[in-house]
């Protein structure tokens, strides 16, 4: 079997004026974003319309070396990236990042943070960071583990 392209349009058609396709623009992405984050306000009544990007970026000079991305929604935060230049690590400042992070989501109400991780990745520094463990998916070939895990703020 030809292994599947996103360089190539895969179109279906499934009936008059309705395809499914692997291209989108920012456009669609944005659509369906949006829609899905109004469907969950609604869905979830009683809690804040806040949506809110927490974002650091460490530097070197004027050189990114690392930085930390996450969302917010539901009184909680996304750890959606985290990185940091192998030649910075074990100084403090991973735990320096997460920790600015994790205080601005406490001062924008967020009550708990998750996130997820490989096991060739960073599982140890978040459980030294506090993290636990609450799910595990070992389904990956070459015994590569996908870990959930959760901090409570």
């Amino acid at each position: 079997m030809e292994p599947y392209s996103m360089s190539v349009e895969h179109c279906i058609k499934l009936t008059e004026g309705i395809t499914m396709t692997s291209k989108r623009t920012d456009e669609d992405y944005n659509y369906i974003c949006d829609a899905l984050y109004k469907y969950n306000l609604e869905s979830v009544s009683g809690l804040p319309d806040v949506r809110t990007d927490i974002n650091f970026v460490m530097k070197d000079g004027d050189k990114a070396i690392g930085g930390i991305f996450c969302n917010t929604f539901n009184m909680c935060m996304y750890v959606d990236v985290m990185w940091l230049e192998a030649a910075y690590r074990g100084r403090g400042y991973g735990r320096l990042m997460i920790s600015r992070a994790e205080e601005s989501a406490r001062e924008k109400g967020c009550v708990f943070v998750h996130t997820c991780t490989f096991s060739y990745q960073s599982p140890e520094f978040y459980k030294a960071c506090g993290y636990e463990v609450f799910a595990e998916l070992r389904d990956y070939p070459n015994g590569i583990v996908q870990y959930f895990l959760k901090k409570k703020l």
